[in-house]
C-alpha cells in the first residue's frame, strides 16, 4: 500500500493542469486580445542581448546573442558569440527550413539549431494558431490561450504589475517551455526575459538582458 500511495503521488506530480480561465466583462474582453498581441514586436528588428545560459542547473556561461527577425515574412537570422566577439553559432530560418552557416564545438548538434529557432519564435513571435479563450486567472492575471500546431497550447498571462509570463504545453498538458518577462514597452520589446525549456539532462535556462533594439526598414 505504501508503494501504491507513492506511485499515485508521482503520477499526480507529473501532470500539469492548465490555469482556469474566468470570464471578463465586455470592456475587458474587447481589449485583451489587442493587449496580448502588444507583447511582441512587429516588423523587422535587430535585437542584441547578453545571455546567461545554465544547462541542467550547471555552471552558467555568458554569451552575446544577435537576432535579426521579421514578422512580415517570418524570417530569422541569429548569431551567438563569446563576449569577446568570436562567433560560435550562426543560422537562419525562412519560416520552414533552418540553415546553419557556422557552428563550433557543442553548437554543431542539429538539435541545437532547431532548439534555438524554436526558442526565438517562442520569445519574439506571437504564438501560432487562434486565441481560443481569454479572460483572467484566479490570481487576477489577464490571459490569452492559443491553440497551436500539433495540439499544443500556449498561455500568455499578464500580471497586474504588467510583468508577464508565457507557457507552452503539449497535448497531454505537460509544460514544454516557459518565459517570464518584465513589462513590455510600446514597441513590444522587453529589457529582461528568462526562458526555461527541456527536461532532465536536456533542461536549460536562458536569462536575457537587452543591449539594444533597432527597428530595420
Amino acid at each position: 500500500m505504501k508503494w501504491l500511495i507513492v506511485g499515485v503521488g508521482l503520477l499526480m506530480g507529473a501532470c500539469t493542469h492548465l490555469p482556469t480561465i474566468q470570464p471578463m466583462d465586455d470592456i475587458g474582453l474587447a481589449t485583451i486580445e489587442t493587449d496580448c498581441r502588444s507583447h511582441f514586436p512587429q516588423g523587422r528588428w535587430q535585437l542584441v542581448h547578453t545571455i546567461g545560459a545554465r544547462l541542467n542547473g550547471a555552471r552558467q556561461a555568458t554569451f552575446t546573442g544577435v537576432v535579426v527577425m521579421s514578422t512580415v515574412d517570418q524570417c530569422i537570422h541569429c548569431v551567438l558569440m563569446t563576449l569577446e566577439g568570436m562567433v560560435l553559432f550562426e543560422a537562419s530560418n525562412d519560416g520552414c527550413k533552418t540553415t546553419v552557416q557556422r557552428a563550433f564545438g557543442p553548437f554543431d548538434n542539429p538539435h541545437f539549431a532547431k532548439g534555438v529557432m524554436d526558442d526565438i519564435r517562442f520569445l519574439f513571435f506571437e504564438p501560432q494558431g487562434q486565441i481560443i479563450a481569454k479572460g483572467t486567472t484566479t490570481t487576477d492575471d489577464r490571459i490569452c490561450r492559443y491553440q497551436g500546431p500539433r495540439d499544443t497550447i500556449v498561455d500568455l498571462m499578464e500580471q497586474p504589475d504588467r510583468d508577464w509570463r508565457m507557457r507552452q504545453y503539449d497535448k497531454r498538458g505537460k509544460r514544454l517551455r516557459q518565459v517570464t518577462s518584465d513589462a513590455t514597452d510600446a514597441r513590444g520589446i522587453n529589457s529582461h526575459m528568462t526562458i526555461e525549456t527541456g527536461r532532465g539532462n536536456r533542461a536549460y535556462q536562458l536569462t536575457m538582458n537587452l543591449v539594444e533594439a533597432i527597428e530595420l526598414p
